[in-house]
């Protein structure tokens, strides 16, 4: 029998919603990455909003390059399909609605995105109360008034439903094989449940009970390691489901822990990073309003983000099209903001997802930035990170050291994001990384590696960078780099301690003076609650003479070895022998000052660690010298190994660099951030809403020496690009900068 047919057959014999048994749910705790289908690679996001558009907006939408959106086959009320699992039917939307549809789809040529809401179905949550999911250690399960509230509640992923869950994709695909793709708005376990199937399975499988939620407390961070293997698991078993039916579908979906800001700060996290790795694309959705930083850099590093929990593969970005977000609308929403977060998004590695329709006072400027992505496609798919310099952000400092909704920005992601706002400004070639990327195949590319504040390593990632170092790679690593293991277990010192050549004394504050020099000792077994405002102060920085730091130009003409101001996280450490000294802190009323910055030989490799997180105080309490000590850090540890492009422009200017392998292209991307009216209003509720652009002249692309580029054009437009060889290595000059541009070399 066809599988299709062995498929419907067994969905009748179980019948709709009786019971469901949990079946191949023993969680994956490293699954392979998914396959992507070539289409998807070949995609530059997705053009949402189609299904509520009549026929000739929808031609038009076509014409402007989409290519791919939503078809809704499942909301939370009813599905729209002649389902055998589901029996609640629209009175609204006739059955026969969707083949129209598809029909319709297909004769545009767009790709069809079925949607279906994963954890939000009135049918099921009224039909079976124990797949309810329980959000609190209670053993209560949550009732609703179905008549008032239709869709239900959250329901729980992680036992029998997520096995329905997949039989209705598998029904869907199986009716309608030209479905290409689904998409899911919330697949995710909220953070933890405390239902009857978790308790039995979580028992079951570990011995123990689930306890409540609470991430200072080691059982609970165990227990959320063992749901978001669990949510994984659920995520690989759908998939090859699915491609064991049409092997050319895909997951294009949400995500909830991929890069935008207001889910950096949900903890405990929804879904596990690394999840996003089970999507054939995941799409973030990307909020620019104040309450997510939007007149920052973080956007920027959100999509960067995104695209890295992927493994640098395919991911998208939606940039929402809001003038603020407390109240969210659109009031008086420039046009021109449209273009740029699009060109945002492609500049850091993600395609560009909108929503087509908009309001006709919008309509035709979207359908311009619709026109810039299609004409960049050629030099948008199938692209990687040049490699030379990798900075880390883990999922499992976030979620194990961070701990707190509240509180994370300052313990951790400060750290990461003053550092990426550093080599942004300095145009230093760093691509972002997960830390499931610290295997010796994936070091082995770069030349430095960069672990701001990354506390929570497991042992095979600190041998891996242990030998990279060795072999020569380098190191720049700040306050609690490997000081937890991967579950946020306080080692009482640093794994990498061999490497760094510190040891951990405990936190410096500028308060406590030389009494406080001795280790405290209550860290060594578990980070007390206050460990993280122990280590804020303001102190006195002072370059050791001699230092490279003193080499730039900037710092030695704007600090030289005279005190500073630094007001940041600290941490006391005590140098080993063959570790040298290049700045100091003194605390307020201490006689004695601290290593601030030290650097050393490891085997061949060359290491940089920052006991005073200035990466932290470049996003908080900014001075320029700290942007500065950070890329010159990064440039003397990375050695003789040169950057692949030096791109010579002013700081609002971000450049990423990335390669065509399959073209025999070096990509060089321009993005002007330029916000002419930046800074006038207050920043706290500040936007990026900009009218206008200042264009920028004469930016300068360098590249290594050695590098044979034959040609070199600036696109789109195919503008020919003078190549000078007068230099150390082939240069060209961009001779003007509006909003986006891309340096195309074709190599030797």
């Amino acid at each position: 029998m066809p599988r299709q047919l062995c498929i419907l057959a067994a969905i009748a014999l179980c019948g709709c919603l009786g019971p469901w048994p949990l079946r191949g749910a023993e969680p994956v705790p490293a699954p392979q990455p998914v396959e992507i289908p070539a289409w998807v690679w070949e995609t530059t996001g997705v053009g949402y909003t189609l299904s509520g558009m009549s026929r000739e907006q929808r031609e038009e939408a076509v014409r402007h390059g989409v290519t791919i959106s939503e078809m809704n086959f499942v909301d939370p009320f009813y599905p729209y399909y002649d389902s055998q699992l589901l029996h609640k039917r629209s009175p609204h939307v006739a059955l026969g609605k969707i083949v129209e549809e598809i029909a319709e789809y297909k004769r545009l040529g767009v790709r069809i995105l079925a949607v279906y809401p994963p954890t939000l179905q009135g049918e099921v949550y009224e039909s079976h109360p124990d797949w309810r999911r329980i959000a609190t250690d209670t053993r209560e399960i949550p009732t609703i008034d179905m008549e008032k509230f239709g869709h239900g509640g959250m329901l729980c992923p992680l036992g029998p439903y997520g096995e329905f869950f997949i039989s209705v994709l598998e029904e869907i695909l199986t009716k309608h094989p030209d479905v290409d793709a689904f998409s899911f708005d919330g697949l995710h376990h909220g953070g933890g449940c405390w239902c009857a199937h978790c308790r039995e399975n979580y028992r079951a499988e570990t011995g123990a009970e689930i306890p409540p939620a609470n991430l200072d407390d080691p059982a609970f961070r165990r227990y959320q390691v063992w749901a978001d293997a669990r949510m994984e698991d659920l995520v690989v078993r759908a998939q090859q489901r699915l491609k064991r039916i049409k092997p050319e579908v895909a997951l294009v979906t949400w995500t909830t822990n991929g890069g935008r800001f207001g889910h950096f700060l949900s903890l405990p996290r929804n879904m596990p990073a690394r999840m996003n790795l089970q999507f054939d694309a995941p799409d973030q959705e990307l909020w620019l309003d104040e309450t997510n930083r939007g007149n920052t850099i973080l956007p920027a590093f959100g999509v960067a983000y995104a695209w890295a929990t992927t493994n640098h593969r395919v991911a998208f970005s939606e940039p929402y099209l809001m003038s603020h977000g407390n109240p969210y609308g659109k009031d008086s929403f420039p046009g021109h903001e449209i273009l740029r977060r699009m060109m945002l998004c492609l500049t850091h590695g993600c395609g560009a997802s909108v929503a087509v329709s908009q309001p006709p006072r919008m309509q035709q400027e979207l359908f311009t930035a619709l026109d810039a992505v299609r004409d960049r496609r050629e030099w948008l798919i199938r692209a990687e990170p040049e490699p030379w310099g990798a900075l880390v952000m883990s999922d499992a400092t976030k979620a194990f050291y961070g701990r707190s909704a509240g509180l994370v920005e300052e313990r951790y992601l400060a750290n990461v994001v003053g550092t990426f706002r550093a080599v942004t400004e300095s145009h230093l070639p760093v691509t972002v990384i997960e830390d499931w990327q610290l295997t010796p195949e994936a070091l082995a590319r770069e030349a430095v590696l960069i672990l701001p504040n990354t506390a929570c390593l497991n042992d095979a990632q600190v041998a891996a960078i242990d030998a990279w170092v060795r072999a020569g790679g380098g190191l720049v690593a700040s306050l609690d780099a490997s000081l937890c293991d991967a579950t946020g277990d306080s080692r009482g010192n640093f794994a990498l301690l061999e490497l760094l050549g510190v040891d951990h004394r405990g936190p410096a504050t500028s308060a406590a003076g030389d009494a406080a020099a001795a280790l405290d000792v209550n860290f060594a077994k578990s980070l007390p609650a206050d460990w993280h405002e122990k280590r804020r102060g303001v102190f006195q920085w002072r370059f050791a003479p001699g230092s490279f730091f003193l080499d730039d130009a900037k710092i030695a003409a704007w600090v030289g070895t005279d005190p500073v101001t630094f007001k940041g996280p600290a941490v006391r450490v005590a140098p080993r022998e063959g570790t040298e000294i290049l700045a100091t802190i003194l605390p307020e009323g201490a006689a004695t000052p601290l290593p601030a910055v030290t650097a050393r030989q490891h085997g061949k490799g060359r290491v940089v660690y920052l006991a005073a997180g200035v990466d932290a105080a470049c996003w908080q309490y900014p001075y320029p010298y700290e942007r500065l000590v950070i890329a010159s850090a990064i440039r003397w540890a990375a050695g003789e190994t040169a950057p692949p492009v030096e791109v010579e422009a002013p700081m609002c200017v971000h450049a990423t660099v990335r390669r065509q392998a399959h073209a025999n292209r070096l990509i060089v991307h321009l993005f002007n951030d330029i916000n002419t009216t930046g800074g006038h209003a207050l920043p706290v509720d500040d936007v990026p809403l900009r009218e206008e652009t200042l264009p920028i002249h004469g930016i300068r692309v360098t590249f290594r020496p050695g590098t044979s580029v034959k040609r070199a054009h600036l696109e789109p437009g195919g503008l020919p690009l003078e190549i000078d060889a007068n230099g150390a290595g082939p240069a060209v000059t961009v001779p003007r900068l509006d909003v986006h541009a891309i340096v195309v070399a074709e190599l030797e």
